[in-house]
């Protein structure tokens, strides 16, 4: 490549032909061509046979959906999606522009210079809904318009000659990955036979093509982006075949992603970066390459197959009641069912793929409720698989190989067909204030220390990360209560001080004691390392619209629908405070409501409890589901603050006691 180019791409002629393999039927006379330096005879060779061997019957046999709220209004049909990026206006990061005449492909119109917005701007889907249209009416204008979209970012983004993967704008190696696994590919088998679509042109995207794969070999990186980087690579080694590097490209990608398999995957299924929204990102990948490698006749390697039914199967015990998955770290609340598109006929012996593929029409549930991901640490309790089922999560889980929240001993409960616990979510990856609540403490369901949140990132190492290396949750799982425990000891504030240890136990009393419904004992021991007083304060944040509180106790009260009511003993100098959409002094109680998107989030009733006290503490805390119009029976609990206390007493609104002790209920690892 030319270190001398000043517009893309960087290969000369001469260059590009030495790569190819000009013994393909159709390409033996490139290279009496080049020798003459007859260039336009040698592009026009490689145009025809390309043209000539290109099966877009076979390729579009491949399912793949370019919609998608980053690129494309909520309103809009791919063909009105169309008819706006013909005239120049494109949407990157749900953020709309309009470009007056050739776009700047290194622009950022921002408010705030979200630097996702030029990057994701070179992923390209607008050039796949142009494909889609074009192959519909065969109308000129699409190609004429993906032609001048090319052009002009291949002539503007040189690809790096050594970059590391993350940098550039146009070329960081996810984006480069993503191009290669999709867009582009739709791209040149929608429109390679267009007029528009010249041999020029067609030899300066084999070129581009080429560059990808070379950076994609060289400059690839790790966790899911290594993932979608050898998607990509890949995908280049099948459908490009005249480039003599394409079958070694094809063979690394492929052995990477079986290594990646037991790099990445937890043994109980996990991806290591414990969110549901990049376990779908690995997922699809694995998913996209399969589907071109059958229409291709590649064989599909059988680690594959295994890999894939694990992490399938993550998705399914973590579900929620109402078909969702929880949105953890830098996750999304996305639905289950849509995802088992092609599990179900790839595991037809999967009667659980079936059952949430179809929700509930076809096949069986699983056989097991509650489930414990050992390694992952996620703990999920539920009473059934009905929708009006209660579940909830505890995450006792490391913290993650990236895309983590400061969140350990978080906790979220779903209940009678509604979401009754939530969390700030996720946002996006701006330096926002609201991004930074989302990823703190504040915005989790668990507990600060001396107004600090968590800070395991301090302290982080991915040179440490085990795959193997199991989460140290205790659990114990029975017809009639779970039981789930972990502990925090990583530190607090800037500097992670390790003042104080947090021990978190889960009981959910399914059938519920004597009078009483399934309901949730959290236990919290806080044990400081010096006798100095510690500021406390455990967070719950409410998923409802109304909320009232009085003295150790706050509940939801919205009509018609589940609520929750949260009661915690009548600790010495323990505060309540009930906060929604606070900016000052710090942020709380907010949630995001669209993954990823700027702008979009709103105040959610948060419940603050706090108190003050020197030495070892125990705060219970009741957290009791109710059904439409029915009320918490429990008035108030009774628990010491003693650390070593096990009492639990419940007294209910007729004046009964109802009487626990939690060591009764034994716990094995």
């Amino acid at each position: 490549m030319s270190p001398e180019s000043t517009t893309g791409p960087r290969l000369s002629d001469a260059d590009f032909f030495a790569k190819i393999d000009t013994t393909r039927p159709g390409l033996e006379g490139i290279p009496a061509a080049v020798a003459q330096g007859n260039f336009v005879t040698a592009r026009h060779l490689f145009a025809a046979e390309v043209r000539h061997t290109l099966q877009p019957e076979r390729f579009f046999r491949i399912s793949r959906d370019f919609r998608g709220a980053n690129w494309m209004r909520t309103d809009e049909t791919p063909r009105t999606a169309a008819r706006r990026i013909l005239h120049g206006e494109l949407i990157s990061c749900s953020t709309p522009y309009t470009f007056e005449g050739e776009v700047d492909w290194f622009a950022n119109p921002t408010f705030n210079q979200y630097k996702e917005w030029t990057w994701q701007l070179s992923r390209h889907p607008e050039w796949a809904l142009l494909g889609e249209r074009y192959r519909e009416t065969q109308d000129e204008k699409y190609a004429e318009a993906f032609v001048r979209y090319f052009t002009g970012w291949v002539h503007q983004a040189l690809v790096p000659e050594d970059a590391p993967g993350g940098a550039t704008l146009c070329w960081r190696t996810i984006e480069a990955g993503i191009r290669m696994a999709g867009s582009w590919q739709w791209a040149l088998h929608s429109f390679y036979i267009s007029p528009h679509f010249t041999d020029d042109v067609l030899v300066d995207w084999y070129k581009s093509v080429w560059e990808h794969g070379w950076r994609l070999r060289n400059f690839h990186r790790t966790g899911n982006w290594l993932i979608m980087e050898m998607n990509g690579l890949a995908q280049i080694g099948i459908l490009y075949p005249q480039f003599k590097e394409a079958p070694a490209w094809k063979t690394y990608a492929f052995e990477r992603m079986i290594e990646e398999l037991d790099i990445q995957v937890y043994p109980d299924g996990f991806q290591c970066e414990l969110t549901t929204g990049y376990h779908q990102v690995v997922i699809r990948n694995y998913q996209w390459l399969i589907d071109v490698c059958n229409a291709y006749k590649v064989p599909v390697p059988s680690a594959f197959r295994d890999g894939m039914e694990r992490m399938h199967t993550t998705n399914v015990m973590m579900m929620m009641p109402d078909g969702r998955l929880p949105d953890v770290n830098d996750g999304s609340w996305g639905e289950v069912a849509p995802l088992l598109v092609q599990a179900v006929d790839a595991y037809p012996e999967r009667d659980d793929f079936r059952w949430v593929y179809t929700r509930g029409a076809e096949g069986h549930p699983p056989a097991i409720t509650s489930h414990l991901f050992p390694y992952a640490g996620y703990a999920i309790m539920r009473t059934g698989w009905r929708p009006d089922a209660i579940w909830a999560l505890f995450d006792g889980g490391p913290f993650g190989y990236g895309h983590q929240h400061e969140d350990k001993l978080h906790f979220l409960l779903h209940a009678y067909g509604r979401l009754l616990l939530t969390e700030g979510g996720n946002y996006a990856y701006d330096d926002s204030e609201m991004r930074r609540y989302v990823l703190s403490t504040q915005a989790h369901n668990t507990i600060r220390v001396d107004e600090q949140d968590q800070n395991r990132r301090r302290h982080y190492r991915r040179e440490n990360f085990d795959i193997h290396a199991r989460a140290g949750v205790e659990w114990q799982t029975t017809d009639t209560y779970d039981i789930a425990a972990a502990a925090y000891d990583e530190g607090y504030g800037p500097e992670a001080a390790r003042v104080v240890t947090h021990h978190r136990k889960i009981i959910f009393l399914k059938q519920g004691p004597a009078l009483l419904d399934p309901c949730f004992l959290v236990i919290d021991r806080l044990t400081p390392t010096d006798q100095a007083p510690h500021h406390y304060q455990a967070i719950w944040h409410l998923n409802a619209h109304a909320v009232e509180k009085n003295s150790a106790r706050v509940h939801s009260f919205d009509c018609d629908r589940p609520n929750l009511t949260v009661i915690t003993p009548h600790l010495p100098g323990l505060s309540l405070t009930l906060v929604s959409g606070q900016k000052t002094p710090e942020w709380q109680g907010w949630k995001a409501i669209k993954n990823h998107q700027q702008g979009e989030y709103t105040p959610t009733p948060t419940a603050l409890f706090a108190w003050e006290t020197q030495g070892p503490v125990r705060l219970v805390t009741l957290l009791y589901p109710t059904r439409p119009g029915q009320t918490c029976p429990v008035t108030h609990i009774h628990a010491s603050p003693a650390i070593s206390a096990t009492d639990i007493q419940f007294i209910l609104a007729e004046g009964d006691i109802i009487k626990i002790d939690e060591e009764k209920l034994e716990m094995r690892d």
